[in-house]
């Protein structure tokens, strides 16, 4: 994930030095940081000071050796825990400059929030005492979040104290896909003198009803997690697309016990949910839009028609899915999220893939890819997120993404390939 890069000589060096500076709340003289660590004496001098080894993107990644902004970005090193400050550099001089306030306490990693005004380049990372220490040989190229591009996983969520929920600090994050989230991660940690039962809902704001919730035994000043992806406890049964928030309450840790919401259905981004009004005097944490699904073409297309459609006649067999006519290298993305069951080429179907849906059991065929996709066989793979280009290989007269749904327990292992088509069109209604 990283960009080696060389040396910038004499500027990597005035950069870094007018980067402290400026932290300092110096002039811009290249010898102000200098003169501020000696000023601070011959400890400051002789403590060890931070390393950077490698610089890799940990959140909202699209592709290789980027992160979004808004993204998190890991830094390796030594003595990583002494930073009070990370400085993205961009360009020559300090006007493009992005800084962040950090704290660590582990010396060989430090994770940082990518700023909205950072541009790509090297980092610096400064101590409370001025001195600055900068990457060198490897930067990250920063790009632009976009609203289809899907976070490699879920951030952090950032935890602070819960209005209305006495000694309890809590926080949520959701996963982007398209316009909305596929999943959303919920933190908590109590401060309470001995345990408390915690418990999470998420409830529908169409009719105020929890959809889902799950009730954990939280000892004092013991972080916990836990992940929403719209999935029920029956099975294939998850929620309908459409405004959540999350609310959080806690209880006495006798008798308490884990609770999970039923459903009704079991259609993806379909299934008419079954629950019951949240605690009372349970706070909310936050809201978002839950998107079940995404359109799988990331770009301009139209649906074939004739040959092109499910069911058409073929040498030996029926067409089994629906092409969708789109130009070459256009960005293919995972319709549901899940993980990779194939991966290979075939005369007919070409570069293909078939992803297992973790919700409703099904599975989605993706074929004619350009070249191999981008994901592994048994990789877990996100909702939007980037799996391959269309192509024209195999038996293609043009480039297209030929889209198959089979019916769980799925391809060509006991399911059935169903009209994709009307599935598509409901995907690409919702954008």
């Amino acid at each position: 994930m990283l960009q080696q890069v060389g040396s910038h000589g004499p500027f990597s060096v005035a950069k870094t030095l007018s980067a402290a500076a400026a932290l300092a709340g110096l002039a811009g003289s290249v010898a102000a940081p200098v003169a501020l660590a000696q000023s601070s004496g011959a400890a400051a001098l002789n403590a060890p000071q931070p390393s950077i080894a490698a610089i890799a993107c940990s959140s909202a990644c699209p592709a290789a050796g980027t992160v979004e902004r808004g993204g998190t970005v890991t830094l390796s090193g030594q003595r990583l825990d002494a930073a009070s400050t990370v400085v993205f550099l961009g360009g020559r001089g300090t006007r493009d400059d992005a800084r962040v306030r950090v704290s660590a306490s582990d010396p060989a990693q430090l994770d940082v929030r990518v700023p909205a005004t950072a541009r790509s380049g090297q980092v610096v990372v400064t101590t409370a005492a001025g001195v600055a220490t900068q990457s060198k040989t490897v930067s990250i190229r920063i790009v632009r979040a976009s609203s289809t591009t899907p976070s490699a996983k879920l951030l952090v969520p950032v935890l602070a104290p819960v209005e209305g929920v006495a000694q309890l600090d809590a926080g949520i994050a959701t996963r982007r896909a398209g316009k909305g989230a596929s999943a959303a991660a919920i933190a908590f940690v109590s401060h309470a003198p001995s345990a408390v039962a915690v418990r999470v809902d998420v409830v529908s704001v169409d009719d105020g009803l929890s959809i889902f919730d799950e009730t954990r035994i939280a000892a004092p000043e013991q972080p916990q997690t836990l992940t929403w992806e719209g999935k029920g406890s029956l099975a294939g049964a998850v929620a309908l697309d459409g405004r959540y928030e999350v609310r959080i309450s806690t209880g006495p840790a006798s008798g308490a016990r884990t609770v999970f919401a039923g459903y009704d259905g079991a259609a993806m981004g379909g299934a008419a949910p079954q629950g019951s009004p949240a605690p009372a005097g349970a706070a909310r944490l936050g809201g978002f839009t839950f998107v079940g699904a995404v359109f799988p073409v990331a770009g301009t297309h139209n649906f074939g028609q004739g040959e092109a459609r499910f069911g058409m006649g073929r040498v030996g067999h029926s067409h089994e899915g629906q092409d969708v006519l789109t130009a070459c290298g256009t960005p293919i993305v995972a319709a549901q999220s899940g993980v990779v069951k194939q991966k290979a080429f075939q005369s007919a179907a070409g570069n293909y893939v078939v992803i297992g849906s973790t919700a409703s059991g099904e599975d989605n065929m993706y074929a004619h890819f350009r070249a191999p996709a981008v994901v592994a066989r048994g990789a877990r793979v996100q909702t939007g997120q980037v799996i391959g280009y269309a192509g024209d290989t195999g038996s293609a007269s043009a480039c297209h993404l030929h889209f198959e749904i089979w019916t769980a327990p799925g391809w060509y292992s006991g399911g059935r390939p169903i009209d994709p088509l009307p599935t598509l069109k409901a995907w690409e209604k919702r954008g």
